[in-house]
């Protein structure tokens, strides 16, 4: 199936200034920095009963659950997901295969979305890093048939944050030098 994103961007390119298109995204990559309260707490049936710090927090699969939704809807042309969920989404349940969707993971998580109980992590300039390698995104694997096809996530966001410290700024363009170098 044609990806709308692949139509939209070949529309853009052909009439760079008097297309209409315009790119739809679903960022559900949450889980890569909030753990435990990345899916967000589930809806009471009596909200007003109960304190907020005993509303239970939805599972994984919950969160799953609410991308499998979006996928169906058809609304979007980009789904954002952490490297795990492309793996589990993607590549084994092959959610994205018959449908207009775009599959995409982040492809690091630098330091500054490391939300761990009880750590200062976030009170510190971020620092580069990267979990996932772009072939584990695209098949699961460390190295990847370059004729099959991609099972996984062929699209990728990268994300930079200066700091404005010349050692540490130097690192984090250091490190998006070798992804796009490993991206090519």
């Amino acid at each position: 199936m044609q990806k709308s994103l692949d139509q939209k961007i070949a529309d853009i390119r052909a009439n760079p200034s008097g297309s209409k298109a315009f790119i739809i995204a679903d960022a559900k990559d949450a889980d890569m920095a909030f753990g435990i309260t990345a899916p967000g707490q589930k809806r009471p049936l009596n909200p007003e009963k109960l304190a907020k710090s005993e509303i239970p927090w939805k599972s994984l699969e919950e969160y799953r659950e609410q991308i499998r939704e979006v996928v169906a809807q058809g609304l979007v042309d980009i789904m954002l997901l952490s490297a795990s969920n492309v793996e589990q989404l993607a590549m084994r349940e092959r959610l994205f295969a018959d449908s207009h969707i775009t599959p995409a993971a982040r492809a690091n998580d630098t330091s500054d979305i490391w939300v761990v109980r009880g750590a200062s992590y976030t009170a510190t300039p971020s620092r580069p890093f990267r979990s996932a390698t772009l072939n584990h995104i695209k098949c699961g694997a460390i190295d990847c048939d370059p004729d099959a096809p991609t099972t996984g996530a062929d699209l990728g966001l990268y994300s930079v944050t200066f700091t404005n410290d010349l050692q540490r700024d130097h690192e984090t363009l250091s490190a998006f030098k070798a992804f796009r170098e490993e991206a090519e």
